[in-house]
């Protein structure tokens, strides 16, 4: 009875452990890592705390919610997380796109706005644990690197330009948008407020200054305290300097809010897609990049639950959607993390300080929070990012330009779509635009290569060798169709016999069978024979199903190129012997 329950509970333990990881590294923690694992926990907490409530700010949130948006998320990451050194939270360019899905549904600052950030966090969550469960980790690639760095380089210059109310004192806008807010910055330019331009300014300063010359202090926590210390003392707020004010003291607000319907729902679906998408795109991206760096793989199916799990998380605890820090990341590896210990330390630091320190921020300046955000996003506003596709190929060059373009003028979520779209546009583009070869033997040899890059190869009088490179289907049969009858018209002396090598062709869906069908009927009335060379398995049952096989004979699918070429000088050399020639 025992052998034979023995292999069943090993299955079900492999499989906890392929779906919840923390199984699998918890047991074997090794305590030598402790203790850099709390040095780089305090160091995620240096940063968070006042990039937290800076990224609330961000999203339209109170800025509690920044603080209530970690700790869960942090924790959920640390149990269902394939990587070991990400850190996921609140982050620059999420919050901004969920204040863009929520800003078109409810007025910034009221409840049904709370209620809706928190909402699409849930929303968020379940879509890519879902995703998880449906196996699509692909999803991940699907926004190409040149037009996620545009959309990035787009989100950060539109946060950036968004902060520079606080900076200089005007009242806040209701979006951020990046023309709008430029035209209105210059048009009251006049307006600015001096003691608040100091103070940002002096702010933004120091952070470069603290992040150039001592990089292992956590630059923002060091400017946020010193901003609150010194406006306590001068009494920032009789200068007209804005503060945050009091902030909230306690645990998150666990549970689901009240005021949720189907119809929230169903509004905030369409913009939680395309805020899915990219939250999941830039975790997976930051987690495999560490995971190279350390020599691991990160299972992206189960990126999908954790980033999925880790907002459902964030919505319980009434913050906003999340993703991947790779500021965060890079900080926590630096000061010598080790393990996803490191989230869990944190996350209970972040309880500690919602719970107990939101009060030491009430003297703290607008302007200082608006310093680090830009800080923050500083980083990300690399043109080089995208000018280096410029000596790579022009498509991706003009796809991560627009993609940036779009964000900066169009706005976050319309930015969003079109950089979608682009990548769409441009995966149907590549996938059509495939090259038919007409190919020549080289030399001496069995190896056969195209004529236009060979053009010394070898060809014989009255056979066309033809080579389609990638996938044959119904967005580009037509091209190789229009390039067979090309390659015919231009071939001298005229061919009997086209010999299609299909090594290149991975796959063929119906349409482009049908047509390869028809074009074999096509060339047979002008008197010449198709034949194929090196057809994949997976491409003969899809052309035999198609009645391919009884179009052209079984003795014309030839293994090699080479035996379809030894087979058509036989049959020429039968053809050229005088009648009663004995074979030799």
């Amino acid at each position: 009875m025992t052998t034979a329950t023995q292999p069943s509970k090993r299955s079900a333990t492999e499989v906890l452990r392929t779906y919840i990881p923390i199984l699998t590294w918890l047991p074997t923690y090794q305590k030598s890592w402790l203790r850099a694992d709390v040095i780089a926990a305090l160091t995620i907490w240096a940063l968070l705390v006042p990039e937290a409530m800076a990224y609330a700010g961000i999203a339209g949130m109170p800025l509690e919610a920044g603080l209530y948006a970690a700790p869960l998320a942090m924790i959920a990451y640390a149990i269902f997380g394939s990587s070991r050194h990400l850190t996921v939270g609140p982050s620059s360019a999420i919050a901004a796109l969920s204040f863009s899905v929520v800003a078109a549904l409810a007025a910034p600052g009221s409840p049904d706005f709370i209620l809706f950030s928190i909402l699409l966090a849930f929303i968020v969550g379940v879509m890519l644990a879902v995703a998880s469960v449906l196996r699509l980790g692909l999803l991940a690639d699907f926004l190409s690197r040149p037009v996620l760095d545009g959309f990035v380089l787009g989100v950060a210059i539109s946060i950036a330009v968004g902060q520079l109310d606080k900076l200089v004192g005007f009242e806040p806008v209701a979006t951020y948008r990046f023309v709008p807010d430029i035209l209105l910055f210059l048009r009251d330019i006049e307006m600015i407020h001096l003691p608040t331009l100091v103070v940002g300014a002096t702010s933004l300063a120091l952070l470069f200054i603290l992040h150039k010359y001592v990089p292992k202090i956590p630059a923002p926590l060091v400017v946020l305290f010193l901003a609150i210390a010194f406006s306590g003392l001068l009494d920032f707020a009789a200068l007209g300097i804005h503060i945050v004010g009091e902030i909230p003291a306690g645990m998150p607000p666990f549970g689901l809010p009240e005021g949720i319907t189907w119809a929230k729902i169903w509004v905030l679906l369409p913009g939680a897609v395309g805020v899915a998408l990219v939250a999941f795109a830039e975790s997976v991206a930051i987690a495999r990049a560490f995971a190279v760096k350390f020599g691991y793989e990160v299972n992206a199916d189960q990126e999908l639950l954790a980033v999925g799990v880790a907002n459902i998380g964030s919505g319980f605890s009434g913050g906003f959607v999340g993703n991947g820090s790779m500021s965060r990341t890079s900080a926590s590896v630096t000061a010598g993390g080790q393990s996803q210990m490191v989230a869990l330390i944190g996350a209970a630091a972040i309880f500690i300080t919602a719970l107990a320190f939101t009060p030491l921020f009430y003297n703290l300046p607008e302007a200082t929070l608006g310093a680090i955000v830009i800080h923050a996003v500083w980083h990300s506003i690399r043109l080089r990012k995208v000018t280096q596709y410029h000596s790579i190929t022009n498509l991706d060059f003009a796809t991560a330009v627009i993609a940036a373009v779009g964000v900066v003028f169009l706005g976050l979520l319309e930015g969003l779509l079109l950089a979608a779209g682009l990548g769409l546009v441009v995966l149907l583009f590549n996938t059509k635009r495939r090259n038919t070869h007409v190919l020549g033997q080289m030399p001496g040899t069995g190896v056969f290569r195209s004529l236009e890059h060979y053009p010394d190869g070898e060809t014989y009088p009255g056979l066309l060798i033809l080579r389609f490179d990638g996938t044959l289907f119904f967005a580009n049969s037509p091209n190789f169709v229009t390039a067979v009858r090309k390659s015919v018209a231009a071939t001298q002396p005229p061919p009997r016999v086209i010999l299609l090598d299909c090594e290149s062709m991975n796959d063929i869906d119906a349409t482009a069978v049908i047509t390869l069908v028809e074009l074999e009927k096509e060339l047979t009335r002008s008197g010449l024979d198709l034949r194929l060379a090196r057809v994949k398995t997976e491409v003969q049952t899809v052309m035999r199903r198609a009645g391919l096989e009884k179009a052209i004979p079984a003795q014309h699918w030839y293994l090699t190129v080479q035996h379809g070429v030894d087979a058509f000088l036989q049959e020429s050399a039968e053809i050229e012997r005088p009648v009663g020639l004995p074979v030799s």
